[in-house]
């Protein structure tokens, strides 16, 4: 399935559109009840504040990985470049020099950043596929376990990653 910059950012307004809604509707309850001396009201209000400002930083965070990529042209080239993968199970676009995970919030991990990729297993029925920056913090971008239907997958998107990895040269590892 394809997965180009128009299919991210209307999965994202569409993400926008619901919190809008649900940070609206808690502010007209609260605005109904604060007159009518209804304590409620003013919870109803401390959570349309919060919801608002957690909508306004994840807008703001969403755009900041997106210009990771180097503008919307240039994402759009990115993403529609072959060998341009998305994996829907796990919400995980793999392109030439990047990953981009969608869920739970929008990332964009460039490989020239990363040290390296890891499974990680947990027992026989878990998989975990991590990118590893220079810091050593493991970003989970995959898992899957034998209970759902997606290891052909996960297996995919990991060998796509290792030839990735594997094809880097020592002067292009380094940022």
């Amino acid at each position: 399935m394809e997965k180009n910059l128009n299919r991210i950012l209307s999965d994202q307004k569409s993400k926008t559109k619901l919190s809008l809604l649900i940070c609206v509707s808690l502010a007209v309850a609260s605005a109904f009840l604060l007159p009518s001396g209804q304590m409620i009201g003013w919870a109803f209000l401390v959570m349309a504040v919060i919801t608002g400002s957690a909508l306004a930083i994840r807008t703001r965070r969403s755009r900041a990985e997106l210009a990771r990529l180097g503008g919307t042209e240039e994402a759009e080239k990115k993403l529609k470049a072959k060998g341009t993968v998305y994996y829907e199970p796990f919400g995980l676009t793999v392109g030439e020099d990047f990953a981009i995970q969608e869920r739970p919030a929008l990332r964009v991990f460039l490989f020239s950043e990363m040290e390296k990729f890891e499974v990680g297993l947990g027992g026989t029925t878990h998989k975990v596929l991590f990118l590893t920056d220079r810091e050593g913090k493991r970003h989970p971008v995959a898992e899957t376990s034998r209970e759902n239907d997606h290891q052909k997958e996960f297996d995919r998107a990991y060998g796509q990653i290792r030839d990735l990895f594997s094809a880097r040269t020592p002067e292009n590892r380094t940022v």
